[in-house]
């Protein structure tokens, strides 16, 4: 289940106030933030820290995820078609099944990245 506060936050563009709220789950000693199967289509996302979120299923298609931290993050048949991922951490990311014609993947991390 989303976060419902995580997900009013990112459909506002407002990354500064996601990456607070994903940082005082970690200090909380909560694990990454739950946004399987949602919709972010066509957001300006840009170095939003989604490190170890749950992202299966969910559809980035066209989102600006330029310089995002993506560590770890589980994308498993995400659609990334025609998203900006440039200079973006997919570490550690699974990818498997995931839709990624058309992204943007210059200066991406990609090391140990499952899925390529």
């Amino acid at each position: 289940m989303a976060s419902k506060k995580a997900l009013e936050l990112l459909k506002k563009k407002d990354v500064e106030g996601f990456n607070k709220l994903v940082k005082d789950r970690r200090q909380n000693g909560k694990g990454g933030v739950d946004l399987d199967d949602q919709n972010l289509s066509g957001l300006t996302l840009r170095k939003v820290d989604f490190r170890d979120a749950h992202l299966n299923g969910a559809n980035l298609r066209g989102t600006d995820l330029k310089e995002a931290d993506l560590r770890h993050a589980r994308l498993r048949q995400a659609d990334l078609r025609n998203a900006d991922l440039q200079g973006a951490d997919l570490t550690g990311a699974d990818l498997r099944r995931a839709k990624l014609k058309g992204a943007v993947l210059k200066k991406a991390k990609l090391e140990k990245a499952k899925g390529l």
